[in-house]
């Protein structure tokens, strides 16, 4: 019985292959085919011809950007950086490197404290938490300079085109003259068709020097994709004390594949 069962179904494999020839499998027999080369993933019509091009989301993902920040503050100062950054996304998992070099109006200039992050993200229904740890490298040319460390977590709350998140962060200075500091962000954001999205943040930061007050300002970010893989954004930050800089602008260009 087993034999004559075995012989049934390969039977039926072989005369089935054998009435239904579809090379690029996609449903439609050669000889009705007009398209006979499509694309596995394609939606195709009765005549085997693409109607829809389905994009694969790769699970990994890179960004490089490129940017300029000009700053100004209440004593007549000024100063402006070149920034680089380098982002890597996997899933839920992504990691950051930054780093920029500043000009000040005084003449003096350098290198920045670069910073090395990473953060996993975890999404449930509206809501999206994500948490993080960092250093910023001490390549600012200081012999007292150190590593320091930091801690962040974020919780976003999604509405329609709308956002809202709450972020802390904790900084571990371990430079000698400096304390630890500790950063506070409220922001709301929207999106505006599928390429243009902004958003509005108030950020409140305690110094890391002695008897400075707290680093308050407003901060109005955009950011538009003109085409699929480049980025343009910028920001418009407003200090609303002494020890925030008067005006600060910047925009980058942000290359993602």
């Amino acid at each position: 019985m087993l034999k004559k069962i075995s012989f049934f179904l390969l039977f039926f494999i072989l005369t089935a292959s054998a009435q239904i020839l579809d090379d690029d499998l996609d449903g439609v027999e050669n000889g009705d085919d007009l398209c006979p080369n499509s694309a596995l993933i394609d939606i195709v019509d009765l005549t085997g011809c693409t109607v829809e091009k389905l994009k694969l989301i790769p699970k990994h993902h890179f960004n490089i950007s490129a940017g300029y920040r000009y700053s100004k503050f209440d004593d007549n100062t000024s100063a402006n950086a070149q920034s680089f950054s380098f982002g890597y996304y996997y899933e839920n998992f992504s990691a950051y490197f930054y780093t920029s070099n500043f000009n000040l109006n005084s003449g003096e200039s350098g290198i920045d404290d670069s910073m090395l992050s990473f953060y996993y993200r975890i999404k449930r229904d509206s809501f999206t938490y994500q948490g993080g740890l960092g250093v910023y490298i001490p390549t600012y040319d200081s012999v007292e300079n150190k590593s320091d460390y930091f801690a962040k977590a974020k919780v976003s709350y999604y509405l329609d085109k709308f956002d809202f998140s709450l972020s802390l962060q904790h900084t571990l200075m371990r430079d000698d003259f400096t304390k630890d500091s500790s950063r506070i962000i409220f922001s709301s954001g929207y999106q505006f068709l599928e390429k243009f999205y902004t958003s509005l943040s108030y950020i409140d930061q305690n110094s890391i020097y002695e008897d400075e007050k707290n680093l308050q300002n407003i901060t109005l970010y955009g950011n538009y994709f003109f085409t699929q893989n480049f980025s343009l954004s910028g920001d418009i930050a407003i200090g609303l004390n002494d020890s925030a800089s008067d005006l600060a602008l910047s925009i980058n260009l942000g290359y993602y594949f």
